[in-house]
């Protein structure tokens, strides 16, 4: 019995001594080896990296909502000027300054496409926004094809328009009804630019056929007063070849019923060129009056037969059109100094 006492004892004192150097081996282990201080960093690294994250992620919300808020103001923008300028248009020359704009519009769509490309962690807003804008790039772009064939423009292409801006309109509404920080409307006519097309087609292609028909007409008159102009000399040539000649009968052929009756054609006979005769003329001037009257200037040289000497008479003669005989005809001739 006492041995078995004294026995338990000193397993006792073993055990004891066992668990003192446990405690003291415990004691004089480094901190990293301790497995609390993993479990702490690890906690810490995931809580940084989460807190990293969601500044990440907010930073690019934000980005997101101004690169949203900003393209949409700039297209409203560009519409307005557009309306605008729609209302202007009566000519080339106005179309084309509303075509350069659009083309503007066109090319900042693009870039907000490029820009809403590159944006991060993109949200509901984002997405509806991109979807929109190909909407209406594949509306505008087809816009400005037209516009630069705005001639052969048609109601068939109107339509086709029409149905591109139909859902590109629809798209608008979507985002803005759905996105509490836009707050401007796109403006109605920003989806009607299919009706100022072809407004433009009816005006250019009017305003065209009145310059064609302006431009004929100036062609005609011009064609016409060269040919009047070509007559009228014409006829004071062969007027005064016929006076020359001392023939009558052909000099009536160019004078004017009231002229003939007027004239003094005694001074044709082979009596009143006795000592003198017209030897040659020259036409110097052939004016338009008016329509139809022109104004002849001719000296005419005389010769004294007997070769002694000559002298030049100055002639104006009015030429004018007689309706009757649809023909230049000599109407008057004032004798002066030469010209």
């Amino acid at each position: 019995m006492e041995n078995n006492t004294e026995h338990k004892k000193e397993v006792g004192k073993g055990m004891e001594s066992v668990r003192e150097i446990s405690k003291d081996s415990d004691k004089n282990k480094k901190f990293y080896k301790k497995p609390l201080f993993w479990i702490s960093l690890a906690l810490a690294l995931i809580g940084l990296g989460l807190a990293i994250f969601a500044g990440i992620y907010f930073m690019a919300q934000s980005k997101n909502k101004q690169v949203v808020l900003s393209g949409w103001n700039g297209i409203i923008d560009s519409n307005k000027t557009l309306q605008g300028l729609s209302v202007k248009v009566e000519n080339q020359e106005s179309f084309d300054v509303y075509t350069a704009e659009l083309k503007k519009l066109n090319s900042k769509i693009d870039e907000n496409k490029s820009k809403a490309q590159k944006l991060s962690f993109k949200n509901t807003d984002v997405k509806r926004y991109q979807i929109f804008l190909n909407d209406y790039s594949s509306y505008i772009s087809e816009s400005v094809k037209y516009a630069d064939k705005i001639n052969d423009y048609t109601q068939e292409d109107s339509d086709k328009l029409k149905d591109m801006g139909f859902v590109a309109k629809n798209s608008s509404t979507d985002l803005k009804s759905n996105t509490s920080y836009l707050k401007d409307e796109m403006p109605t006519s920003s989806f009607e630019v299919q009706n100022v097309l072809f407004e433009a087609n009816k005006v250019i292609l009017t305003n065209a056929l009145a310059s064609k028909a302006k431009q004929l007409a100036e062609q005609a008159a011009t064609a016409k007063d060269l040919a009047d102009k070509k007559a009228a000399e014409n006829t004071a040539g062969s007027f005064l070849n016929a006076f020359l000649a001392g023939n009558a009968p052909l000099m009536r052929q160019y004078m004017t019923e009231a002229y003939q009756k007027e004239y003094d054609f005694n001074q044709l006979t082979a009596e009143a060129r006795t000592t003198t005769y017209p030897a040659s003329f020259r036409i110097l001037s052939n004016q338009k009056v008016d329509d139809v009257k022109y104004k002849d200037q001719a000296n005419v040289l005389f010769k004294y037969r007997d070769g002694s000497s000559q002298f030049t008479v100055g002639y104006e003669m009015n030429i004018i059109y007689d309706a009757t005989s649809q023909r230049w005809l000599v109407n008057s001739i004032k004798e002066g100094n030469s010209f």
